[in-house]
């Protein structure tokens, strides 16, 4: 079956209950977790595909559409209680609600009424309107969420794993529907009743609240991601994967740059520009460091987003490439986004004099032996003197150390106060393993960090503070094509 063009619930469930035959999922976790936006959320997902009921049993019609607004433009129906009846169901099927009610072994109970012995069963009414439901829709599959089945093992004195054992007998594999048990505690008791398992948390990265969701178990599916970060926004889940790529270069068109706005200069991320309050200062230091595991595609992006949007508009720029990518390497990779003119015209790109093999305009000789000796300002200044105000200054400080050693931001020193005092702005990338970076994060206006939790690659600012956003690409009309998405 066909995916759906973009999926807010992970594909792994979507795929779960879209398989042949009726299937069961225990959805559990700590109270606020996002349980109940899930179930609706996997009930919007799956309705080109099959009908669904969302039956609560503690929240009224109102409570919901008050917390969940989207839904009223739904037409799915919420199941409220229906009237008890005694039909007996198609087919037999209803032989476990048949148990429930006590109209079958174990013996009935019998009441004397004038006389005569008369059968009492329990009144299961909702139950029975869940049934009534499914056997009106046959033959087509259907998902009926039950929130929560704890509460509702509660009203009827029953259970819970009873209650939960005779939903799957004859709901699931008599009717060969789907069915998602939400249950109100974390606890493990009832995983082995179900064919899948999903658990919610809250945790906290930080002093910033991210949300969890793990995969237990989905029986006969493959788990390629078990556990997704998940952010809560107007009502309803998006679940992050890690299968994530930018759009192929070979697919995009000339570089559209962002404008200044407010002062501020632009990244060239419309969506970093937001969290750092507008942009780039001018006169500013901004570090960017990326944690264990981020995806060499995450920095590159962040690289060519900088270059191309300050070249686009005129602008000069000193660049460092990171992975000690040299002058032409760097060149390649920005070239189809900005005419090889402009690069050749407008950036610099140090490569040590006695390693240069390049020959393209864009490469300078550095000795390589001093930061302090081979980053001058005015070398630079004259250096781009064709361009225009205020200019950039780019650095990978993996490669940078690599060049001058581990004390090489004591050895930028005197270039950064030349850089705020020429109102340019600088901005360092400092990957794992690019050494200590104490002193740059205290001379710094802007301090932002990246890092991979599971399979999210997730941006906060430590200056300004900003809570969680997942990092995605996602293709945009102006700028790099990166989504941030904040976790809520």
């Amino acid at each position: 079956m066909e995916k759906p063009p973009k999926l807010r619930i992970p594909s792994e469930i979507f795929q779960f209950f879209t398989n042949p035959g009726g299937h069961s999922l225990i959805v559990r976790g700590t109270a606020g977790a996002g349980k109940t936006t899930f179930a609706l959320q996997a009930i919007e997902e799956l309705s080109p595909y099959q009908w669904g009921f969302y039956h609560s049993t503690r929240v009224s019609d109102a409570s919901l559409l008050a917390q969940f607004p989207w839904l009223k433009d739904r037409g799915d129906r919420l199941l409220r209680a229906g009237s008890f009846s005694d039909e007996s169901g198609e087919n037999g099927k209803r032989t476990g609600l048949s148990d429930l009610k006590g109209v079958k072994s174990p013996p009935m109970e019998i009441a004397k009424v004038g006389g005569l012995a008369i059968s009492i069963g329990k009144d299961l009414g909702e139950l029975e309107a869940l049934y009534r439901c499914i056997e009106g829709n046959l033959p087509e599959k259907g998902l009926v969420v039950i929130d929560s089945i704890d509460a509702l093992a509660d009203k009827f004195s029953i259970g819970c794993s009873k209650l939960v054992n005779t939903i799957q007998r004859d709901i699931v594999e008599g009717y060969g529907s789907n069915v998602m048990f939400v249950v109100e505690t974390p606890g493990s008791d009832l995983d082995y009743l179900g064919d899948g398992v999903v658990n919610f948390t809250c945790t906290e990265h930080h002093h910033r609240r991210l949300r969890e969701l793990e995969i237990i178990k989905l029986r006969g599916c493959e788990i390629q991601q078990p556990k997704f970060i998940f952010s809560l926004d107007g009502g309803r889940v998006q679940a992050f994967a890690h299968n994530r790529n930018p759009v192929p270069q070979s697919d995009r068109g000339p570089w559209r740059p962002l404008g200044d706005l407010d002062g501020r200069i632009s990244s060239g991320l419309r969506d970093l520009d937001h969290t750092l309050s507008g942009g780039l200062e001018v006169g500013s230091i901004t570090l960017i460091e990326m944690g264990q595991g981020v995806p060499a595609n995450v920095t590159s992006e962040l690289e060519s987003a900088l270059v191309c949007n300050f070249v686009s508009l005129g602008r000069g720029v000193l660049w460092v490439p990171m992975r000690k990518a040299s002058a032409e390497n760097a060149r390649t990779k920005i070239v189809r986004r900005v005419p090889g003119e402009e690069i050749d015209r407008l950036v610099r790109i140090p490569e040590k004099a006695e390693q240069m093999a390049s020959t393209v305009s864009c490469a300078i000789p550095v000795e390589g032996t001093s930061a302090f000796s081979d980053f001058k300002w005015q070398n630079i200044e004259y250096s781009l003197g064709s361009s225009m105000r205020p200019m950039l200054s780019l650095m990978g400080l993996d490669t940078m150390r690599s060049m001058y050693g581990s004390d090489v931001s004591d050895q930028l020193m005197d270039f950064l106060s030349m850089v705020r005092r020429n109102n340019g702005i600088f901005v360092a990338l400092a990957p794992t393993g690019s050494g200590p970076t104490d002193r740059l994060a205290d001379l710094a206006t802007a301090h932002i960090k990246i890092e991979r939790v599971g399979g999210t690659v997730l941006l906060y600012g430590e200056e300004p503070f900003t809570e969680c956003y997942a990092f995605d690409f996602e293709e945009k009309e102006a700028g790099g094509d990166v989504s941030l998405t904040r976790i809520l």
